[in-house]
């Protein structure tokens, strides 16, 4: 008799004994010719092992590239209490203990850690499984048929467990580990916008700063996905600002710092030697790649003038956007007269209070802020109003008996803009049109 069928019967007779002295219920126990495909199993241990650490090895490019003593240390630990846990789980006639699968999951939890690729060790899984299921039933006849598909099914029920595992454990590690860099990069931002020691933060975040960046206030508009009905709005929410980000990153000139939401906030992109040009351009491509409209006020400056930057373009974007200029990307040089019209002073008050009289007519507010949007055509504010053009004539000359200030004029559209957009600026939130 063959030195391995001797293991094996000694490993099914002490099975046998196992299971009196625990008390297991005995049941038909699959195998080739009398002898339980566990025993086989038992029986063959060490030598799997070896097989399955040599073939991983030999055919997954990412275990050739590991540390010898990490493959010879925690990566064959793990190969062999995996076979072991199936062998029992042959043996007692039951799917994976939890403590079992505990193991898997641990270990997949460390791979993570390390930035193992988690394809790899899912193929290493898989792969393992494929090698212990050809050895035990290598010697299987036609009488054996029924038992061998049998015990596939055990396999397949045990590989299924085995990739919950591993997936559940590599996810919740990267989960934590993405969640730790995207607070130190929140930190780093936080501490470059706010005037702060920003060295360490870069340190711990893995970032190198940048001796200029561009600082962009962000107002995002919403998605079309975002009000289709059914449809999850956090979803669509969470796409577009990936995709947002995405194009920014792609700009490569190193890490992007952000801090948005469905609506905007502030980003910082490393910058070199581009001219306004370039910014624009990619502020275009960044709203394609979004699907939605995207606005923006940008300064270039470097990391001490970083918390003045922030604070003046977040300034000039609430100037475009109380103006109602069109989506785009704006310095303040382009935005220096109604910057100037919106500063807060007794001129931004009076300017402001020439509304007074629209106070209790919103639909004279309404249409003048229609009719402004739609530079000065009549038509055009009437279609989207749903009013005929006479009802827009009647409404604009009330505004010009009201404030005295005839908005179709050249004398006073710029008056009527400024007072607008000072109204906007929020010179008391009783004069804002809800």
């Amino acid at each position: 008799m063959s030195t391995v069928r001797v293991r094996c019967d000694w490993a099914h007779r002490q099975s046998r004994l196992e299971m009196v002295v625990t008390g297991h219920k005995a049941t038909v126990e699959l195998g080739l010719r009398g002898v339980p495909f566990h025993a086989l199993l038992a029986g063959r241990m060490p030598e799997l092992s070896r097989l399955v650490l040599s073939r991983l090895h030999e055919e997954i490019p990412a275990y050739r590239q590991l540390p010898v003593e990490e493959l010879r240390g925690d990566i064959s630990s793990i190969t062999a209490d995996t076979l072991r846990a199936f062998s029992r789980s042959l043996r007692e006639d039951r799917p994976l203990s939890a403590a079992e699968l505990e193991q898997i999951t641990a270990s997949a939890a460390r791979r993570a850690e390390e930035g193992f690729p988690l394809a790899a060790v899912l193929t290493a899984y898989q792969l393992g499984t494929r090698i212990t299921l050809a050895e035990i039933t290598a010697d299987a006849g036609p009488e054996d048929v029924a038992d061998v598909r049998a015990v596939t099914d055990r396999v397949l029920a045990f590989l299924q467990d085995v990739v919950g595992a591993v997936t559940t454990g590599y996810l919740d590690e990267l989960q934590i580990k993405f969640g730790q860099e995207h607070n130190a990069r929140g930190a780093l931002l936080s501490a470059l916008l706010e005037g702060g020691q920003a060295e360490a933060g870069a340190r711990s975040a893995g970032i190198e700063l940048s001796p200029a960046y561009l600082v962009l206030s962000l107002a995002v508009g919403a998605h079309p996905d975002e009000v289709v009905p059914g449809v999850d709005a956090a979803i669509a929410v969470r796409r577009k600002l990936r995709r947002l980000l995405a194009e920014f990153d792609h700009f490569g000139r190193g890490s992007v710092l952000a801090s948005l939401d469905g609506a905007g906030g502030v980003l910082l992109l490393p910058a070199g030697g581009e001219d306004w040009a370039d910014w624009s351009g990619l502020l275009r491509r960044a709203a394609r790649a979004a699907g939605a409209e995207v606005t923006a006020a940008g300064q270039v400056a470097g990391p001490a003038e970083l918390p003045e930057a922030a604070e003046r373009t977040a300034e000039v974007l609430e100037v475009v956007s109380w103006f109602g200029l069109a989506p785009g990307l704006y310095r303040l040089e382009d935005v220096l007269v109604e910057y100037q019209l919106t500063r807060p002073g007794a001129a931004r008050d009076r300017l402001a209070a020439l509304l007074d009289p629209l106070a209790d007519r919103p639909e004279l507010l309404e249409t003048l802020h229609t009719y402004l949007a739609d530079e000065l055509n009549r038509r055009r504010t009437a279609a989207r109003l749903h009013v005929h053009p006479n009802t827009v004539d009647y409404r604009l000359r009330r505004i010009r008996e009201l404030t005295g200030i005839d908005p179709g004029h050249p004398a006073g559209l710029p008056r009527i803009t400024a007072a607008v957009a000072a109204r906007r600026a929020g010179v008391g939130p009783e004069r804002r049109t809800r």
